[in-house]
């Protein structure tokens, strides 16, 4: 009976441990499953068109070239769909007429794959270009004997796999809208959440908060990182798709803010950094500095709701978010030099993130810069 209630209970804790491990792969999968779908049909639709249409009796490049083009980066799939069909071009006339007059053998695949990758830097020096050459002169040399008879055969196979892989690109059922939009919002939501965990820290002289903020603020570059892959995808699929050439004009609005969004999370880390700074040195910071940081936090918040909206219509829009902006600029408070050069740098910071937020809001750098006051002057500074 003890026996039976130790190992019940070893069941039910490694079942607790397994089960969040368990759900993380599966929302992995759950984030993958249309993309694989996507994949594997184009691969197999490629292969068809090849032997059906095309009536090539083993087009092992029309697959390859859909998985490959498929497979890359988000925003670069027409481009390197591009890259490979040349690199297959390349590869396979190099390596068609070695073979042809000079057969194969390791020396043959040595001397295709050195001229072929040679070639492909000589004319462009992309690494899809310069591999794929490489790939498929092998490939051809390798299995001469196994290949279409026609050296232009596999080249054909490369443009259908390539062309069927922009198909398949064009009708992917996902708003590239929305995961841009959702990319931006994220960036702003660290950049809240850093602010207003640096105004507690300021508040109260808290290292221990302020560190914990700095290290939000840090953390910010992979969200930028993937707002940025995200806007040259949503831009690419905007372009080649007929299903979403209506968010044309909304994609390249996002385009024009992913710069100011950019800035405002690095000024915000700069900000983060010397609030710590100025904490660790003892600096004076008047009260009303970290109340101005927390005030920040919260338009950063309302502008990350801006972005989301799917409408002009929903509130908050990029009217109202620039009154509260420019009521927000005009009662910022000033730091005198003498409370420490790090607490006057915080507050300098703290314009250049409204500046930063006006241009999200499309108000141009020199119609903002106006509304904030002017900075503390350093006259007597060292």
């Amino acid at each position: 009976m003890l026996q039976l209630i130790s190992i019940l209970g070893f069941l039910r804790r490694a079942g607790s441990t397994a089960w969040p491990s368990l759900r993380t792969a599966l929302l992995r999968f759950a984030g993958y499953l249309v993309p694989i779908a996507q994949t594997a049909v184009t691969a197999g639709a490629a292969w068809w068109v090849s032997v059906e249409v095309a009536g090539h009796e083993q087009p092992l490049l029309a697959p390859l070239a859909a998985v490959v083009c498929l497979s890359v980066a988000r925003g670069a799939r027409s481009r390197r769909a591009g890259e490979l069909i040349a690199g297959v071009t390349i590869g396979t006339i190099v390596s068609d007429v070695v073979v042809r007059y000079i057969g194969n053998g390791p020396w043959q695949i040595c001397l295709v794959v050195a001229v072929a990758m040679s070639l492909a830097v000589l004319l462009d020096g992309g690494s899809v270009i310069v591999l794929q050459s490489g790939s498929s002169a092998a490939l051809v040399a390798a299995m001469a004997s196994a290949t279409a008879a026609h050296p232009f055969d596999r080249v054909v196979d490369a443009l259908i796999g390539g062309a069927l892989s922009l198909v398949a690109l064009s009708v992917l059922p996902t708003d590239p809208v929305r995961r841009t939009r959702r990319c931006a919002a994220a960036v702003l939501e660290s950049v809240s959440a850093a602010l207003r965990q640096t105004s507690k820290g300021l508040a109260a002289g808290d290292v221990s908060a302020l560190e914990d903020a700095l290290a939000l603020a840090r953390s910010t570059q992979s969200t930028i990182d993937s707002m940025r892959v995200e806007l040259r995808s949503g831009s690419e699929v905007a372009r080649i798709s007929p299903i979403h050439w209506r968010g044309r004009r909304r994609i390249g609005r996002l385009a024009s803010i992913a710069d100011p969004i950019d800035n405002a999370a690095r000024n915000t880390r700069v900000l983060v950094r010397r609030a710590l700074i100025a904490t660790y040195d003892g600096e004076r910071v008047d009260p009303q500095l970290a109340d101005a940081v927390s005030e920040l936090a919260h338009l950063a918040d309302r502008m990350r709701l801006m972005i989301l909206a799917t409408t002009p219509a929903k509130k908050p829009n990029e009217i109202q978010l620039s009154d509260e902006l420019e009521r927000f600029a005009r009662a910022l408070p000033q730091q005198e030099i003498s409370a420490g050069f790090s607490a006057a740098v915080v507050s300098a910071q703290v314009r250049s993130i409204v500046i930063d937020f006006f241009e999200v809001c499309g108000i141009p750098r020199a119609v903002c810069r106006p509304m904030l006051p002017r900075p503390a002057q350093y006259a007597g500074a060292a």
